[in-house]
């Protein structure tokens, strides 16, 4: 009886010591895992506050080199910014309305049984997943329909993904199909029982993929750069990309810009990464709001997917 309880406790210490040896390089690898994302944020922030001097000299890393806000105060000194931002936030709000609704739609269609357009409707989602038209017929597309230099050409392509349609279809079917029939023995049509009653019941997950299109949207450029040719609507992150990708700051900030680079005050850097810190920080404010509903989301889908 000994010897058997002496080879459980051996079992158990062994089992334990291998928890902790897990937990410790899982820990490790979170700790590199953060180090690596953290760096380059930290980076870009030090040098958007760093002065040209301290720049130049390499001397930035982790923390900002005599602090300046020049950077800033010219970016933000920019009419064109606020513009953006009205337009980049007019695109991602109206866009995520659209792909929300619209998807939900389509996914409680296929997850509704007996659905006689289950199957075709399907299969055309599922061909999108793996083969796409390409960037020519989607460009005259939209010429031909009259939608350049519209906010239509930024939003509407994009509104409906495949992928998405499956994943919210996947949880409705979760959902008990006892309460649709309740409803319909009440007298409820379809999307009565969609808005009053399945979609409460999915606010995580309408959350997680809410914040998906807001940041696509917001992190798009391609498509303006493609559809829009009128510099008053463009979005934020053609802003930005005109800025770095630009061998001079003149043209996006005037002759003063230029003359403080000239002259050693300013590094072209801290206007750039000025503009990127101000192109991000909107998301990060945001985010802490609902990151509550975006970690039920993934568990959602973890779980049901």
């Amino acid at each position: 009886m000994s010897q058997h309880v002496l080879s459980n406790n051996k079992r158990k210490n062994k089992i334990r010591i291998g928890n902790i040896t897990f937990d410790v390089i899982l820990i490790a690898l979170l700790l590199l895992f953060c180090v690596i994302i953290l760096y380059p944020f930290l980076n870009v922030v030090a040098i958007s506050l760093s002065s040209s001097g301290a720049i130049t000299r390499g001397d930035v890393s982790l923390l900002p080199v005599e602090p300046t806000f020049k950077g800033y105060e010219i970016v933000f000194g920019q009419e064109t910014i606020y513009t953006s931002y009205a337009w980049t936030l007019w695109y991602a709000v109206l866009n995520t309305v659209l792909s929300v609704s619209l998807t939900a739609c389509l996914g409680y269609s296929l997850s509704v049984p007996g659905f006689v357009l289950n199957k075709p409707l399907s299969v055309m989602l599922l061909v999108t997943m793996f083969f796409s038209g390409g960037t020519v017929p989607a460009y005259l597309n939209i010429k031909n329909l009259g939608l350049m230099d519209t906010t239509w050409a930024l939003v509407l392509p994009g509104c409906v993904s495949a992928w998405n349609v499956f994943m919210y279809r996947s949880f409705f079917k979760g959902i008990s199909h006892e309460i649709r029939e309740a409803a319909l023995i009440d007298g409820a049509g379809e999307m009565r029982i969609l808005i009053s009653i399945i979609l409460p019941l999915s606010k995580a997950l309408i959350a997680t993929f809410s914040l998906f299109a807001v940041v696509g949207m917001w992190n798009s450029y391609f498509s303006a750069l493609l559809y829009i040719k009128d510099q008053a609507r463009m979005p934020i992150q053609m802003i930005l990309r005109s800025i770095i990708f630009s061998n001079s700051l003149t043209a996006s900030f005037g002759g003063d810009t230029a003359n403080m680079i000239t002259d050693g005050s300013l590094n072209p850097l801290n206007v750039q990464y000025a503009c990127l810190m101000a192109t991000i920080a909107p998301l990060l404010l945001i985010y802490p709001f609902i990151q509550k509903y975006f970690e039920q989301g993934m568990q959602v889908g973890a779980v049901k997917g």
